[in-house]
């Protein structure tokens, strides 16, 4: 396993993303929702490949519970895993400063008790529109959380590229997970990734495979994914002429940009978290490959990059 040494973390390439260890999740999940003792297994095999990095959310239904029960248990040889989780203010009118510290600091304990740890190394705003919403109110709490001892460091989870520069105002905010796959590079295109690697935030990148999308028949697609045929066929073109797999072009695309701290990968089998792991060691893509997939994905629509707006 390769990592990525920043800010006084050493953190793995491959983020195990845990969503569906809590939650039904993905559009090409057949599966549903693993049992304790298969997410376990899920875990045991991340941890025995040297993954150190997990994402959860207070969100993800009963992730942060399974991570819990795992890292506490006998069957875990893993100490000190760098946890990421998830929080979202509770949109009510006219909130108070005293009722956004509130809900932030139930959060966090909520958090903690639920997987079993008196501190969060990542706590991670889910919600970016809330920077704007909330103003100065949400750094000032994080930074009180950060003195109180129950967090490490603040982080975003975002969309936009603008959404990343709002981040980059505040100096709290250490950490930032962001969209990007080889069908879509608007923060590279935009200069933001640049601008974040130039101020040493930690980037972790999530959607890889666009949830799985990448790997759907485009003969079967339904709804407005039926947009997304000619993509998904040039894309298997282009990894059968490189002699890659899908999964390897993918992932070695986000993989080797530069500033890019960990890939936010999940899944649903032991097995897929194994194939994973020897994707994060397979080969590098030459820069023509590189040319070649910015110039055959350059005008996908917004709909088929955006999960939130795939209907089927």
């Amino acid at each position: 396993m390769q990592y990525t040494s920043i800010r006084d973390m050493n953190i793995s390439k491959l983020t195990l993303g845990t969503v569906q260890l809590g939650m039904d999740y993905g559009i090409a999940n057949k599966k549903g929702r693993p049992s304790e003792d298969e997410s376990f297994n899920i875990l045991h095999a991340a941890t025995e490949g040297g993954v150190n990095s997990f994402d959860t959310s207070l969100l993800y239904g009963d992730s942060e519970l399974v991570l819990g029960n795992y890292f506490s248990s006998t069957k875990c040889s893993l100490h000190n895993p760098i946890l990421t989780t998830k929080f979202k203010i509770s949109q009510t009118n006219d909130l108070s400063k005293i009722d956004i510290e509130k809900q932030m600091y139930g959060f966090v304990e909520q958090s903690m008790n639920r997987l079993k740890i008196d501190k969060i190394p990542v706590y991670m705003l889910h919600n970016p529109g809330d920077m704007l919403l909330y103003g100065d109110i949400l750094p000032q709490t994080l930074e009180r959380l950060k003195n109180d001892g129950l967090i490490d460091m603040a982080a975003v989870s975002v969309y936009t590229s603008e959404e990343a520069y709002e981040m980059m105002r505040n100096e709290i905010y250490e950490a930032i997970q962001i969209p990007m796959n080889i069908f879509d590079n608007r923060l590279i295109e935009s200069g933001a990734i640049r601008k974040l690697h130039e101020a040493n935030k930690i980037i972790f990148v999530r959607s890889v495979f666009l949830q799985g999308l990448f790997f759907m028949n485009p003969e079967l697609l339904t709804g407005n994914l039926i947009d997304a045929k000619d993509s998904l066929i040039g894309l298997a073109r282009l990894a059968d002429n490189e002699g890659l797999s899908i999964q390897q072009l993918a992932l070695s695309y986000i993989r080797d940009m530069e500033g890019v701290s960990s890939l936010v990968i999940g899944a649903e089998t032991p097995e897929q978290v194994s194939e994973n792991i020897k994707l994060m060691e397979g080969s590098p893509i030459s820069e023509k490959t590189r040319h070649k997939a910015n110039k055959l994905f350059e005008n996908i629509p917004v709909h088929i990059l955006n999960p939130g707006m795939w209907s089927r």
